[in-house]
């Protein structure tokens, strides 16, 4: 990929969702562009001393929420309608959470609160 990456081995996020959400966002900040190969998955699975199934799952469920496309035998490539298409989608949600966390750090609270109160709302939206 075209810039590193990483991930926590310590996090309660479980490591599928930290990679398949680390190159979403490589995607819809325009890092990765339509078309670009990613890493072939054992090569993936290697770097980030991950299962080999574990990028297998990432990978496979990104192509089915229409982030990437295979070619057999050639490998996973960054759809290229993605970004063009939720251009408009992210430009609103970006404005809606930057006026959610002004204003709740205007109401005095912190980051990690914020952080803590979306991850279990994840928790409860699964």
């Amino acid at each position: 990929m075209k810039t590193e990456f990483s991930i926590e081995a310590d996090s309660p996020v479980p490591l599928y969702e930290q990679i398949k959400r680390g190159i979403k966002l490589k995607i819809v900040s325009g890092i990765l562009l339509p078309d670009d190969k990613l890493i072939p998955i054992r090569e993936f699975a290697r770097l980030l001393k991950v299962n080999f199934n574990t990028i297998v799952k990432v990978y496979y469920q990104l192509d089915k929420e229409g982030y990437l496309y295979s070619r057999p035998g050639q490998g996973y490539f960054v759809k290229r309608t993605f970004r063009e298409e939720n251009q408009r989608d992210m430009e609103l949600f970006k404005s809606i959470t930057d006026e959610y966390l002004k204003n709740a750090t205007d109401l005095g609270f912190s980051i990690d609160y914020i952080i803590k109160s979306f991850n279990l709302l994840q928790k409860k939206l699964k």
